[in-house]
């Protein structure tokens, strides 16, 4: 309608035909592609109709040639230009349609996650409220476990060694049977004193007592075994081994007693050790402990009742391993049984007080050979008769008693004489050998003018004792800080400067302790590990000297470098020459004669020649210092 009035009313029909584009474009846009084509079909035919019927209006010139070319043509841009602008505007329709899909489903999943945001939000914040909570659970129950283990391992500790303890938890405790040391100690004139005060006085003061022996045992290595009343039971040697422990258990009894005399107890401790095979384990069944049994423990039972109080007795075994740093004497042979005939075990006794002071008088023999052959010990009685012959052949009754007591073996049977024995040798340990009177390595004219020197060394022996101990280096420390006075006195020191290098002899080797037991009386070289562990024992001594209180720099520095050498190949800095300490210098020159004029239980000691030889030899390589060298030929040479 609109087509056919507006080619009705304009004269310049032609001129106009390009308005119909914006219509159309139009209705491309609002009406979409269909419309605006069937629009455009429309106005075509419409202008058509009128370019049929007033072919002027549009042609005023008569040239209808070109305007029925013209009019197809703007025809066609018409239909083109409608179905171009729908098309674009569907296009454009559905990318807006797209994009407001994906606006809405973005809204959605916005609001999707605002809601699981919050629902995050509540969930931390209820999580964290339980985390919480059920940390302290945790921590309630952690600290309730740990106070459970604290009093399992209070219980265990308080009833077994620590290291029985931890070897069971560790699953290497084993069954087995080993060489080892048992020691029993009792208190002469306890039970008397128990019977005459009140039980709460007893047990306090047995406590007390139990309290003081403790350390001493601990400190030289040893398992107690159980308390028996006024009675201790101890090992050596298990459950850990230790190469010496013969040597540990007797220092130990030796300071035991030296701890409850010096304590001024009411009682006198009388302590028997064995050493030997024996079988050791857990025994029992709900209620287990760790103990050794065998003839060894029977043996250190029995020789506990049969020593005098204020003294320690050992068996034969022991004595060999320990004599060469202890002094004592040997008793008479002790019975392994209980004693029956007391009144001929006092004649014994009283007989063997005389031998000791006449070894080979042959009545003395003859007599102690007829007591044992009353008490029907034929093997005890033919060593003794057999010693009384050899010491006078014409001893007539010595003879005969001789002869009755190799009947008596004939008639026990052919076994062996070991078999056939009821009794055991006994020696007596009386205390530990001054290390100074040791004459292959101190002369006597030098030992004469240091016998005062371990009277100067103000740092208690029990430092030392047990690091010794362990090494069966016993009297090492007083040896080096003996000689170590004597060269600082040949070398013109002043009384301070030698007062330090006193004491920086007797704790140069303090640090050991860290030392790997089964390292210290290794057979052979080192590893090059195990060499690095042993290098830092004298860092290792520092820190304990000063844990204890001793905090003078000159001996601490001397203790530091006592490993140093002159030519700067020791440890633990590799010093040389002056930078280390003079004392250092000294004492590792000292340390170094004690320890190859001493027994190991790896070699035998050297001749005092050959280690000042040797010595010599290093000072003239620069191992050592040759000034500290010269002095030490002077004392020894």
């Amino acid at each position: 309608m609109t087509t056919a009035v507006t080619n009705y009313v304009l004269p310049l029909k032609l001129a106009f035909l390009n308005f119909y584009f914006l219509p159309i474009v139009l209705a491309g846009y609002f009406l979409g592609r269909r419309r605006a084509v069937l629009g455009a079909v429309l106005c075509v035919l419409m202008v058509g109709i009128f370019v049929v019927l007033f072919p002027a209006s549009f042609a005023p010139s008569g040239r209808s040639l070109d305007l029925y070319a013209h009019i197809p043509m703007w025809g066609g841009f018409l239909i083109l230009a409608g179905a171009v602008v729908g098309r674009l505007h569907e296009k454009l329709a559905d990318e807006v349609a797209v994009v407001r899909r994906l606006n809405e489903e973005l809204q959605q999943r916005h609001v999707e996650l605002q809601r699981v945001n919050d629902e995050l939000r509540d969930h931390g914040e209820n999580l964290e409220s339980r985390v919480r909570e059920r940390t302290e659970e945790l921590e309630d129950s952690k600290r309730a476990v740990e106070a459970i283990k604290t009093k399992v391992e209070d219980t265990l500790y308080a009833t077994m060694d620590s290291s029985v303890v931890n070897m069971i938890i560790e699953g290497r405790l084993r069954n087995e049977k080993r060489t080892m040391t048992v020691l029993f100690s009792d208190l002469a004139g306890f039970t008397p004193y128990s019977e005459d005060v009140p039980p709460e006085v007893v047990i306090r003061d047995l406590n007390r007592y139990l309290g003081d022996m403790e350390p001493v045992l601990l400190a030289y290595r040893g398992h107690i075994d159980k308390y028996m009343g006024d009675g201790i039971m101890c090992e050596f040697g298990a459950p850990l081994h230790f190469e010496t422990h013969r040597l540990m258990a007797v220092v130990a009894a030796l300071k035991m007693q030296e701890k409850l005399t010096s304590l001024h107890y009411p009682w006198h401790m009388r302590i028997g050790i064995a050493s030997g095979s024996t079988i050791t384990g857990l025994i029992g069944n709900k209620r287990q402990t760790y103990t050794a049994i065998g003839d060894v423990v029977n043996l250190a039972a029995r020789l506990e009742k049969l020593c005098p109080p204020e003294r320690v007795l050992v068996d034969r075994y022991t004595w060999e391993d320990v004599s060469r740093f202890v002094d004592g004497r040997k008793r008479r042979d002790v019975p392994v049984k209980e004693v029956r005939d007391t009144e001929r075990e006092r004649q014994l006794e009283a007989l063997h007080e005389r031998l000791a002071v006449a070894e080979d008088d042959a009545e003395l023999l003859h007599q102690i050979g007829r007591v044992h052959l009353a008490l029907d010990e034929p093997v005890e009685a033919f060593q003794y008769l057999e010693r009384g012959l050899k010491s006078d052949p014409k001893h007539v009754q010595c003879k005969v008693a001789y002869a009755e007591a190799s009947l008596q073996l004939q008639e026990q049977g052919r076994i062996s004489i070991k078999g056939k024995r009821r009794r055991v040798e006994a020696y007596e340990i009386t205390g530990l050998r001054n290390p100074l009177d040791d004459r292959h390595k101190i002369p006597a004219e030098l030992a004469a003018e240091l016998a005062h020197v371990p009277g100067l060394i103000a740092i208690p022996v029990d430092v030392m004792l047990p690091v010794e101990a362990l090494s069966a280096r016993i009297g090492h420390s007083t040896v080096v800080a003996a000689l170590s006075y004597a060269i600082a006195t040949v070398l013109g020191l002043s009384d301070r400067e030698r007062l330090d290098v006193l004491h920086a002899g007797f704790v140069a080797d303090i640090g050991m302790e860290i030392v790997p037991h089964h390292l210290l009386n290794r057979r052979g070289a080192f590893s090059s590990t195990e060499f690095e562990l042993v290098k830092q024992h004298p860092a290792e001594g520092v820190r304990l000297l000063r844990s204890m209180g001793y905090e003078s720099e000159p001996l601490l520095a001397m203790v530091r470098d006592s490993h140093e050498a002159w030519d700067g190949s020791g440890y633990p800095n590799g010093l040389r020459g002056e930078d280390i300490p003079r004392g250092a210098r000294i004492v590792a020159v000292a340390d170094t004669y004690d320890a190859l004029t001493s027994w190991r239980p790896t070699r035998e000691p050297w001749a005092r020649d050959a280690a000042l030889d040797e010595i010599r030899e290093g000072g003239a390589v620069g191992r050592y210092d040759p000034e500290v060298v010269a002095a030490l030929t002077k004392l020894l040479g």
